[in-house]
């Protein structure tokens, strides 16, 4: 991709094609717990967007920029009409991907994807977090915790996650995505993709996500009324880590335009 290199893998060798697409300050490993639940008769490209996992940093990051390495990617592996699944950010990347090239992907999953900023972000948004170097790895694992913050799950959940997020650096350990201030790609950009784009999509939220609240969640409804909607009763924000299960169900049987029969 132009004036970056973005990191992609191919898992799985089915007949249809997925494209799995993480969140903000995540990373391709965040799907760990879903991958294997889908690759027995599909093909799943997963990606670092730059700035993020194994991809490389950028001066500078906006939406239509992820988009255009979303596309290259798909392009790349020679995709054909992808079934898009996105977490989070990764979701109104994939709007924007949508809104560009629409022939290009068979649908979309949203997977907890706020089209609205919830209070507790607007007062974080313009803020630079400081790189930080952890003496060890353990350290450095310790520290590490969700955003937005939700019970705990298990290790066995998040240790791959924090593995992969991991770089060793001098002086110790850091995370590998850039600790600039990320756009959130919250406004009137997602909102017109949202309204205008054409491909079926089935809009997935946890009940108690702080991010699609109640109130997102039924405003998503009434604004987009051709989206299938779905409330994941008991889940929060993250999704693909909790309901691994209910996810790739959700993937199996979303609805899509009919894939192209030459890839």
């Amino acid at each position: 991709m132009a004036g970056a290199d973005v990191r992609y893998a191919v898992h799985g060798t089915g007949s249809r094609d997925l494209v799995l697409v993480h969140g903000s300050r995540a990373h391709s490993g965040w799907w760990h717990a879903v991958m294997p639940l889908l690759t027995a008769d599909r093909r799943v490209i997963t990606v670092d967007l730059s700035g993020h996992g194994d991809s490389a940093h950028r001066a500078s990051y906006d939406g239509w920029t992820w988009a255009a390495e979303l596309l290259a990617v798909a392009d790349a592996v020679g995709a054909g009409r992808p079934l898009v699944v996105a977490h989070s950010l990764g979701g109104r990347v994939a709007l924007y991907a949508a809104t560009v090239q629409p022939d290009r992907f068979a649908g979309l999953v949203l997977l907890d994807t706020g089209l609205w900023a919830p209070g507790s972000l607007r007062e974080r948004i313009g803020t630079r977090r400081p790189a930080r170097v952890y003496p060890t790895y353990a350290e450095a694992r310790a520290r590490f915790r969700l955003t937005p913050p939700q019970p705990e799950l298990p290790a066995a959940v998040l240790d791959p996650v924090a593995e992969y997020g991991l770089r060793a650096v001098p002086g110790g350990w850091a995370w590998k995505h850039d600790p600039a201030e990320l756009p959130h790609l919250y406004g009137d950009d997602v909102e017109r993709c949202a309204a205008t784009g054409a491909l079926p999509v089935c809009y997935v939220s946890g009940a108690l996500s702080s991010v699609v609240n109640p109130a997102f969640a039924e405003r998503a409804a009434v604004v987009h009324p051709g989206w299938t909607t779905v409330r994941l009763p008991g889940a929060h924000h993250h999704l693909p880590l909790e309901e691994p299960e209910a996810c790739a169900e959700l993937i199996r049987t979303a609805p899509r335009t009919p894939r192209s029969p030459v890839r």
